[in-house]
């Protein structure tokens, strides 16, 4: 009965000994670019002055439930020290939902308070996340793409093309060696540029003016 009484005695003595004697002395957070170091500390409660030796990793998982965090990791890299290494999803495209701007990152995640930038993706019903991210990639000059149940329509300077398909759109976008891969300028349709969009599709292309 005693050893137990001292034991339990002993471990009550290092608990709080360890919130006193180490407390967290520098946190450096890495990576970090929408996200403050200040809103960071804040949301996992690791703040200089808490306990060094309280601190775990499963803290972090606020973090995670922010969709611009990707990963999160934490590190110790000496007594006093603490290093948070986020990985930030990045955005490279806006999309208009009900009135708001919001940005999609590569994985097809809704990030909040992205910056403006383009191509700005608009249309109705469903979103079609994965075709509009092959799209993006597709065409990196586009200013505007637009989706409905019908179709695509990609538009930017001269770039004015509607498909009913994403392969089609992007066979026609590899004729016209449109794409990250050429280096010179964007090669457009002769019809693109006039009054009209150019209609691709499975048979071939038509253009109104």
């Amino acid at each position: 009965m005693v050893r137990a009484l001292l034991a339990a005695l002993l471990l009550a003595t290092l608990g709080v000994g360890s919130r006193v004697v180490l407390p967290v002395e520098q946190i450096e957070v890495v990576g970090n670019k929408q996200l403050s170091s200040t809103h960071i500390q804040k949301i996992t409660g690791l703040r200089p002055g808490e306990p060094w030796l309280w601190a775990w990793p499963f803290k972090l998982r606020p973090l995670l439930d922010n969709p611009w965090v990707l990963s999160a990791t934490l590190e110790r890299p000496a007594p006093g020290r603490l290093r948070i290494v986020l990985q930030e999803r990045s955005s490279v495209a806006n999309i208009l939902l009900d009135n708001r701007r919001l940005g999609l990152s590569p994985d097809g995640v809704l990030l909040p308070d992205a910056p403006p930038q383009t191509p700005l993706l608009v249309g109705r019903g469903e979103i079609p996340l994965d075709d509009l991210l092959q799209l993006v990639q597709t065409f990196p000059g586009a200013k505007q793409i637009r989706y409905d149940v019908g179709g695509y329509q990609v538009l930017g300077e001269r770039l004015n093309v509607w498909g009913r398909s994403v392969k089609e759109l992007q066979d026609w976008a590899k004729v016209r060696r449109i794409g990250k891969s050429d280096a010179s300028p964007v090669l457009a349709h002769p019809a693109v540029g006039s009054d009209g969009p150019v209609y691709v599709y499975s048979w071939g292309v038509s253009a109104r003016r």
